[in-house]
């Protein structure tokens, strides 16, 4: 048996989980839905997508779905996700989970006493350098955690000062970097770590306060830098930040021991032991091939594909501890509203 699978969202939803689900042999996509008119029925005419929709509640309601894909604007989470879990549909959402720590709560209570499986889309857990972190954690290589730096600078500036406006730069509708990628290095941390402490600092910040609309220019809120240190609750500190704007520099994890040390540069994972002080690489799980999926999503296939294999397994009733859920959205939203707050 495949489960039956319908896309809320005709951005991220169309270009990177819609032909992941089209080739996975687990699932059967047969709906799209979008709340632009026409758009949900052209991109289902190109994919070969049975059924098109341009109101999410009737996709729900008619296409008989076992799950839905969120992929829509953050405003929209908790009111699909309840809707889907009311209706008996399991639901994949993604990132940032959604608005504040008081509508993750809420989708965690309803899915509770619905008994239906709420996923959360962090799919970067299944990187085989992240799947290779976790690995060597809990085999205590490192042995005793010291303190975790963590810097990314993605090569976005001059591009993102030039985005015309949309939600993803607005505030108040989940916008911003902190959601985008936070989301994803916060739920690492804690994967690999547990629970953080209540010790938590940082801020972001907006170098774009205009940004191009139909109308001229109107402000943005929506931050593209952001900085979080803190404690976890089992010992070790750790330290986060984001900048937009590198030229040729990789991302960057290094985590400290007492036993040892792990870099991560890029995809390239190296570790030093007291009993080994050369750095050596470690071996990493090959990644699918992704040759026959378009270019522009190739870097999503492998880690998405897992997390769509952990799925289809819970789905089943099998106990997978890789695949995030709704504890983990509550873990994560809860880190960034402090740092907002903070802000």
């Amino acid at each position: 048996m495949v489960h039956r699978a319908g896309i809320v969202g005709t951005g991220f939803g169309a270009d990177v989980h819609a032909p992941i689900l089209l080739a996975h042999p687990c699932y059967e996509l047969v709906a799209l839905s979008s709340i632009r008119t026409d758009r949900a029925q052209i991109i289902s005419d190109k994919l070969n997508i049975l059924y098109a929709f341009d109101d999410w509640k009737r996709m729900i309601n008619e296409a008989n779905l076992d799950l839905v894909v969120i992929a829509a604007n953050p405003t929209l989470h908790m009111e699909i996700t309840l809707y889907a879990i009311n209706s008996g549909v399991n639901v994949l959402c993604e990132k940032p989970p959604a608005l504040n720590y008081y509508q993750v709560s809420e989708m965690q209570n309803v899915a509770s006493k619905q008994n239906r499986i709420v996923a959360m889309n962090f799919e970067w857990r299944y990187l085989p350098e992240r799947q290779a972190i976790k690995k060597l954690l809990d085999n205590n290589e490192i042995g005793e955690l010291f303190h975790v730096d963590w810097s990314e600078a993605w090569p976005l500036w001059p591009n993102i000062k030039d985005e015309p406006f949309s939600w993803q730069w607005e505030l108040d509708k989940g916008g911003g970097m902190l959601g985008a990628v936070g989301s994803h290095m916060i739920d690492a941390l804690y994967h690999w770590f547990g629970p953080f402490s209540e010790n938590i600092q940082g801020f972001t910040k907006n170098h774009v306060n205009m940004r191009k609309h139909e109308l001229g220019f109107k402000p943005t809120d929506g931050d593209d830098s952001f900085f979080i240190s803190g404690e976890f609750k089992h010992g070790g500190t750790f330290n986060l930040q984001f900048i937009a704007a590198s030229i040729a520099r990789k991302p960057r994890i290094e985590i400290f021991g007492s036993k040892g040390t792990l870099i991560l540069e890029g995809r390239e994972l190296r570790i030093a032991t007291h009993k080994n002080k050369d750095y050596s690489l470690v071996d990493l799980e090959e990644s699918i091939d992704s040759s026959s999926f378009p270019s522009n999503i190739r870097g999503y296939v492998h880690s998405q594909w897992m997390l769509y294999n952990d799925l289809s397994a819970t789905l089943y009733g099998q106990v997978k501890g890789n695949l995030p859920n709704l504890n983990d959205a509550a873990i994560v939203q809860d880190i960034m509203d402090q740092i907002r707050k903070l802000n």
